[in-house]
């Protein structure tokens, strides 16, 4: 499907290179902010508009036919991670759900 000289190939592939390990991530208001920022700067970057030319968000979104969905689908991967570690028996599983005892084994002579 070509769209103003872009590909949604090269979006899906540019979507997947930024989400790599985001499951992992601490996801803070301001890391939303520059996420949400981001993904607008790399769609009006496919879609050749300059930063000069002023042009609202929401009409750069009408002209790719798409929503912001950058830190919902870091939030659904997410908690896609959290189950896959729940199923597990591991120690990942067990520092996850609180069960990990504090105290110091010594071990030695």
């Amino acid at each position: 499907m070509q769209q103003h000289g872009t590909t949604m190939k090269t979006a899906v592939n540019c979507t997947k290179n930024i989400l790599h390990s985001t499951e992992t991530w601490r996801l803070r208001a301001i890391n939303q902010k520059h996420l949400e920022s981001f993904e607008m700067w790399c769609w009006k970057r496919m879609e050749k508009i300059s930063w000069t030319d002023h042009v609202r968000n929401e009409e750069v979104l009408l002209r790719v036919k798409e929503q912001r969905n950058i830190v919902h689908e870091i939030r659904k991967r997410k908690a896609n991670w959290i189950g896959h570690i729940l199923r597990r028996n591991c120690l990942l599983q067990r520092v996850t759900e609180g069960k990990i005892q504090v105290g110091i084994e010594v071990t030695g002579r």
